[in-house]
């Protein structure tokens, strides 16, 4: 009996010390690849670990080579907010999204599609984006970068954020 008590004061007192009782919770958001990248409607595509750090590296694709992204922003506890989709240098490359009725749908006013800056309102906690990447000009150089940003609130003392970035190489041939 003794130890049985011993074990339930134990799991109450976890219960409690692991308790947040200002009611938030705080998560790093995330961006995920829901499926490999699919280059021309047909053949899917690498993505693997880039020689600089936090780069990600797409295999090789040619111009007018068109690749389609679906991907999952996920705030997990918390609510997205923001999303930003950028591609360097600006002739490289140009973004195809979902219509605009589709967009407006799900993002609001002060968003700005054709700089790639979409605003969450009503907020959520996950976002699905499908969008293709059309190859433009030849370069070594090529990069897309997606952020996402939730209401998260950090202190500062510990690890986290309220932002996460996937930055991509898309080296473009000829």
């Amino acid at each position: 009996m003794k130890k049985a008590f011993s074990l339930l004061l134990f799991v109450v007192t976890f219960f409690f010390v692991s308790c947040d009782f200002s009611g938030e919770s705080n998560y790093t958001p995330g961006i995920f690849f829901l499926q490999s990248p699919i280059k021309n409607s047909k053949d899917t595509i690498r993505v693997g670990i880039a020689g600089e750090q936090d780069l990600l590296l797409l295999d090789t694709i040619q111009v007018g080579d068109t690749v389609r992204f679906v991907m999952r922003m996920e705030a997990y506890a918390n609510r997205l907010t923001a999303l930003s989709l950028k591609h360097t240098p600006a002739n490289a490359a140009k973004i195809i999204l979902p219509p605009v009725e589709n967009l407006d749908s799900t993002f609001n006013s002060n968003s700005d599609y054709d700089k790639g800056d979409f605003y969450l309102d009503p907020l959520y906690s996950s976002l699905f984006m499908v969008f293709s990447y059309v190859a433009l000009e030849p370069g070594n150089d090529a990069r897309l970068e997606m952020t996402v940003v939730s209401d998260a609130k950090f202190d500062g003392g510990g690890y986290g954020s309220n932002y996460a970035i996937l930055k991509l190489k898309t080296p473009i041939k000829p």
